[in-house]
């Protein structure tokens, strides 16, 4: 038998093994950078939201001569959002649709039920304030 064929196996067969274990560290890594994204624009949309409600709550329990204006993010790690109200719940919601998060993800709390939320511009400044007896948010 000759000893040149058995060792060109051999490096094939550790060449295949070498590969195979480089391409499972490569996806593991790709999937715990993908869950650190998430994790980290989940967090700045809730801080964003609990900004918002914080605003909404101050402005609602000083009565009508308060108003705040408060500055949001134009974007979130890079990605665009949309901000909204659910009078059911009183919750304020972002969606961030480029990396999944969604407003069961990234919510804040009011304790104000009548919220007028306009279409917001984030990259602008926002104007918070109470008129009949709704609050209101919108672009100032």
């Amino acid at each position: 038998m000759d000893s040149r064929g058995f060792f060109s196996i051999d490096v094939i067969f550790a060449v295949t093994l070498l590969l195979t274990i480089a391409g499972v560290f490569s996806n593991v890594y790709s999937g715990r950078n993908q869950a650190a994204t998430w994790i980290g624009v989940g967090m700045e949309a809730k801080s964003t939201c609990e900004k918002i409600a914080a605003a909404v709550n101050t402005v609602y329990a000083n009565g009508s001569t308060s108003e705040l204006y408060i500055d949001l993010p134009a974007t979130i790690s890079g990605h665009t959002y949309a901000i909204s109200f659910d009078n059911l719940r009183r919750e304020i919601m972002i969606d961030v649709p480029d990396v999944g998060i969604t407003g069961s993800t990234a919510k804040a709390a009011t304790t104000c039920k009548n919220i007028v939320l306009s279409i917001l511009d984030p990259s602008k400044r926002v104007r918070v304030y109470l008129e009949n007896n709704s609050v209101k948010v919108a672009n100032a």
